[in-house]
């Protein structure tokens, strides 16, 4: 059994929670936040024995093998830094740091240690992202040209202008939605090429203006050999439904288009034979060819809990990771490149300097 202790109660903690309730070889035996009244809330919600505000004393009174750090990203380097020094396994929310010199703190202190540090690149193990990179590495669609991806969700202007310096969006500290949210797509763009970025370019926008980040942004990253990614990320709409997240790969033998609204996962694919595509329950008259799409709706499983599910795995069964925290900062350095390009208006040669 793995003893895991959260830090951070807040709202990403709920889908950490439910998602260790459902594997058998974790166990939740402590939350922390130092506001101890939303650390008894989730012990409450989730029959918790123990609760701290503090996690020093947290760490001194429970047995713990891994912390997982939810807290906002400005936090990210301190309680990982601290908890890895602790000899504890540390998983942390995305992006992994606010900016690269504390990222390679991390990185650094991990293996000095001797422990592990995933970082939540969770869009790794949305069903539909996991059935695409089973296509792109079967060669099915030669070789990769175009990745676009897409992450839209509301704009909570109100919100937003109560406190635009909030930890959760203002990009010095690590937020913001091109961080926030582009980071899954900057993450997703250099797994799916198998390379790493030479170039970024970037048009962000604001609305309402007096805030201090970019409510949207169209990023183009270029790769070696003329391939390209273009991500976009939308928090313009007010009153969006819901969380969506898109991408699309153009091969030069094939392409793919997915889609995922939290409700409904769709691929869609211009290449390969069904069982090539989707190995699951079928209707027989849908025949994909090279001019008729085959959709399938994928079932709703947490990329949360098949995350956690296998970076448990790898704690007891000694498995390789499934992110590295090294391409969690290559993520990272796209998404910085990204706020520094829009912001002067000219493109940023990668890798930045530190």
């Amino acid at each position: 059994m793995v003893n895991i202790a959260i830090v951070g109660c807040g709202v990403i903690s709920g889908a950490h929670l439910n998602a260790y309730e459902l594997i058998p070889d974790a166990r939740v035996i402590a939350v922390c936040d130092v506001i101890e009244s939303l650390a008894a809330q989730r012990a409450r919600e989730y029959g918790i024995r123990a609760y701290y505000s503090s996690m020093t004393d947290m760490l001194r009174k429970e047995d713990v093998d891994v912390v997982d750090v939810c807290v906002p990203t400005k936090f990210h380097a301190e309680v990982s830094i601290k908890a890895l020094l602790e000899g504890k396994h540390v998983i942390c929310e995305k992006p992994i740091a606010s900016n690269l010199e504390q990222a390679d703190k991390m990185i650094e202190t991990a293996k000095k240690s001797n422990r592990i540090l995933l970082i939540g690149q969770s869009n790794r193990f949305l069903p539909m992202v996991t059935v695409i990179k089973r296509i792109i590495s079967s060669g099915q669609l030669g070789d990769l040209l175009l990745i676009r991806s897409a992450h839209r969700f509301d704009n909570p202007c109100n919100k937003w202008l109560m406190n635009p310096k909030h930890p959760k969006y203002y990009w010095e500290y690590g937020g913001g939605p091109l961080i926030d949210s582009g980071i899954h797509a900057a993450d997703l763009l250099n797994w799916m090429f198998k390379d790493d970025p030479k170039a970024v370019t970037a048009i962000g926008a604001t609305y309402p203006p007096a805030l201090p980040f970019f409510t949207s942004a169209n990023v183009i990253v270029e790769y070696s050999k003329g391939k390209c990614g273009v991500i976009q990320v939308n928090r313009e709409t007010e009153r969006y439904p819901q969380y969506e997240r898109f991408i699309e790969i153009l091969g030069e033998k094939g392409s793919i288009w997915g889609y995922d609204n939290f409700y409904r996962q769709t691929i869609l694919a211009h290449a390969g034979t069904l069982s090539e595509i989707y190995h699951g329950e079928i209707s027989s008259d849908l025949i994909p060819t090279g001019h008729e799409p085959f959709i399938e709706y994928l079932p709703a499983i947490s990329e949360i809990y098949l995350e956690l599910k296998t970076f448990i795995d790898a704690i007891k069964n000694k498995r390789e990771l499934p992110v590295k925290p090294e391409e969690a900062r290559k993520a990272l350095e796209i998404c910085i490149a990204a706020e520094i390009s829009a912001r002067k208006r000219r493109s940023v040669e990668l890798p930045l300097e530190v």
